[in-house]
């Protein structure tokens, strides 16, 4: 591959990464699906994508490591252009049933193959130093124009809301042509990369076998870690402040209060690596654990309207992991092995995430369990996970978090 058209990739990496995930319907979701059907199959609607996701998250990384990134984002793409086309058009839960799958492929083909993609681009071209820092304003961007998008998404579902899924459509569609444009990045010789492996499960067994590493085996516990604790948030947030005394969201403050979120945290995901770089990897994203576990046991001791406002910092924690996460997971990956490895590692997260729901369910049953309960249980858990996760991570030597070459 040329250099010019690598370089023409990178160019347009930060334009495809935010395109990706202009998701306009995020504020409005439910209340679409809940205006086509009873709240009983909006409930299965959400359960089919997340076992879709889960199905395909780690054939997708093993196709992007084996057939190309280039080819994986096209799927990706093609696989959301299909999706939002369906959520814009359908009414009936089957075909909302097909959009939820195609939502998920969209989802889990990019997932792991967009930062390695970006990571294996700046490599051919001798940039790999300057990944982290790009990562970090990429992550930014996304964070602002997710902003946009819940911003307009919800203005324009006051008229309709399936209009923010018309938005969505366009913007995948932008989406395809960038990655169309894109150059696949040249591959490792096997003698560089340690030896091409082949075969589904060898590739698993070979990204597993990172895990030996102290460094990559605690990097792997805290992303499952925040994968849980940063949806505690997400899920409750709205529950919290009807039980304050607010009233059912409507599309308008809904999306005013996804901008709001999304715009703060884009401040912080710009700061990340500066804030790496000051403090260290391992002390970095444990402030980035400490921040959303403040956050949970605020909800979870204390009901109060300073607390409903701070909720609008929830996702602070993950704009402040997500570059150095990438920054310190990637480079240690041989390229052959990247999205498989970044496919397990968000694959675990999802099924560690659906088990504490199952949890929480069942420590919530009773006529006399509320929301408060449910609450401190996820305080509790947030706390000692914490400890836990910050004990472990002083065991490990300092001379083990230094980046050294693949």
């Amino acid at each position: 591959m040329s250099h010019s058209e690598l370089t023409r990739s990178v160019r347009l990496y930060p334009i495809y990464a935010p395109l990706a995930q202009a998701y306009f319907w995020l504020p409005v979701f439910f209340l679409y699906f809940n205006q086509h059907m009873p709240i009983e199959q909006v409930l299965r609607l959400e359960a089919i994508y997340y076992v879709a996701v889960v199905i395909l998250e780690v054939p997708s990384g093993y196709l992007s490591d084996t057939l190309g990134r280039r080819l994986t984002l096209l799927i990706s793409a093609v696989s959301a252009i299909f999706a939002y086309a369906l959520f814009f058009l359908g009414g009936s839960f089957g075909v909302f049933v097909l959009a939820q799958i195609g939502l998920a492929a969209s989802m889990a083909f990019r997932s792991g193959t967009d930062t390695s993609f970006h990571y294996d681009l700046l490599r051919c071209l001798g940039r790999e130093d300057a990944y982290p820092q790009r990562e970090a304003r990429i992550t930014r961007n996304v964070f602002i124009a997710s902003a946009g998008a819940a911003l307009l998404g919800g203005v324009v579902s006051i008229y309709a809301l399936r209009a923010a899924y018309g938005l969505s459509f366009l913007a995948a569609c932008v989406a395809f042509v960038t990655v169309l444009l894109f150059a696949e990045p040249d591959r490792e010789s096997s003698s560089a990369s340690g030896g091409q492996t082949s075969g589904f499960f060898f590739q698993i067994r070979a990204c597993l076998a990172y895990l030996g590493q102290p460094v990559l085996g605690w990097l792997m516990l805290f992303s499952v870690f925040m994968t849980v604790i940063n949806h505690i948030p997400y899920e409750f947030y709205q529950p919290y402040i009807q039980l304050l005394g607010g009233e059912a969201p409507t599309p308008l403050l809904t999306g005013l209060h996804t901008a709001l979120t999304m715009g703060i945290a884009a401040w912080f995901a710009k700061q990340s690596i500066r804030l790496r770089d000051h403090f260290g990897t391992r002390s970095a994203l444990m402030l980035s654990t400490g921040v959303q576990v403040v956050l949970i046991s605020l909800m979870g001791f204390f009901f109060h309207p300073v607390v409903a406002l701070l909720l609008a910092f929830r996702s602070v924690p993950r704009a402040l992991m997500i570059a150095p996460l990438n920054a310190a997971v990637v480079p240690r990956l041989q390229q052959h092995h990247r999205a498989t490895y970044l496919s397990i590692q968000s694959l675990i997260g999802r099924l560690s995430f659906s088990l504490c729901l199952a949890l929480l369910a069942g420590v919530s049953e009773g006529p006399d369990v509320g929301l408060s309960h449910t609450l401190f249980h996820c305080a509790v858990f947030a706390i000692v996970g914490c400890v836990v996760l910050a004990v472990i991570a002083v065991v490990i030597p300092r001379s083990q978090w230094r980046l050294t070459p693949e």
